[in-house]
């Protein structure tokens, strides 16, 4: 596990003179690779993504058995640099981990910009696949709001859960899959893994909060006029600050994903949030953040 950031370079300096301009190009073309080490993490400075310094780094991945990454914002946001990474097969945080393991505290953020109960909500979950971090979110959820729907082609996947719930809790799950009528009534939607295609399909309420946990979506309906979030904002724990003087260019909630990612059971990773005192700060939509003014719209 590495984290990667490019050489902050002093622009001013270079643009007063040519000279100047000059060294740093001869320099960047004989730079190496940086490795500084930070207790347990170790951040890796290149000088440019020019094809010598990204084989370089390639050879230092491979060498160390590199699998998994963190990208300061200006790789993130250069199409070279991510071609390179996609070709190397690792892990790349983005905060997506994160942010399915967040989705209580999704709600508890959206009923306080509603100004509204959560025992009054209609939730949905569209998932195709079953996994260990929907079963908890379903667990987590399913007893707090007024209705639960798990909008899904494989009911067949869910039926041990839907019968452990109801057995152990007296809890009913909703599952359909209706395009027509399967969303209507819903407040707010979870989509852990449908294409923009797939949801497309479904007709969906005027007025509902859907959350995209894997990546962005763009919702074609002209009727919706709810909130479509495609990602979210977290403020850094106290414990971590000390970190930020040296990961600046980072996004936070990829940062703190990459601190605190383990293959464990969710219910491990929920005493860690708390412990650490994780609320949602804003969502945020294709046009950054939503403000939450906009919520109380959402309100039947």
């Amino acid at each position: 596990m590495i984290y990667i950031k490019l050489e902050e370079k002093d622009e001013k300096s270079i643009k007063k003179n040519k000279l100047l301009k000059l060294i740093d190009k001869v320099k960047c073309k004989f730079a190496k690779i940086r490795e500084d080490k930070f207790e347990d993490k170790v951040l890796i400075t290149i000088p440019d993504i020019e094809n010598k310094t990204l084989n370089k780094l390639s050879d230092y991945m491979q060498q160390n058995c590199i699998n998994r990454v963190c990208i300061s914002n200006e790789l993130l946001n250069n199409p070279v640099f991510m071609e390179f990474i996609k070709n190397k097969n690792v892990r790349v945080f983005d905060g997506r981990w994160l942010f399915k393991e967040l989705v209580p505290k999704c709600i508890e953020y959206i009923m306080l910009c509603k100004k509204d109960k959560i025992e009054y909500q209609e939730v949905s979950i569209l998932s195709k696949d079953i996994s260990e971090i929907v079963v908890y979110n379903v667990k987590e959820i399913s007893g707090r709001v007024r209705i639960l729907n798990i909008i899904t082609e494989n009911e067949n996947k869910f039926r041990k859960l839907e019968k452990e719930l109801y057995e152990q809790k007296g809890i009913i799950l909703n599952m359909n899959n209706n395009y027509k009528k399967s969303l209507a009534k819903s407040d707010i939607i979870f989509n852990f893994d449908f294409s923009e295609e797939e949801i497309n399909k479904y007709a969906l309420p005027k007025k509902a909060c859907i959350i995209n946990l894997e990546k962005e979506i763009t919702i074609n309906s002209k009727a919706f006029e709810g909130i479509n979030v495609s990602s979210y904002e977290i403020q850094m724990p106290r414990k971590y600050i000390k970190n930020l003087l040296h990961f600046r260019d980072f996004d936070t909630s990829m940062l703190y994903e990459s601190f605190i990612y383990k293959n464990t059971n969710p219910i491990n990773i929920k005493a860690e949030l708390i412990e650490d005192g994780i609320n949602i700060s804003f969502l945020n939509g294709k046009n950054g953040k939503i403000r939450k003014t906009e919520y109380v719209n959402l309100s039947k």
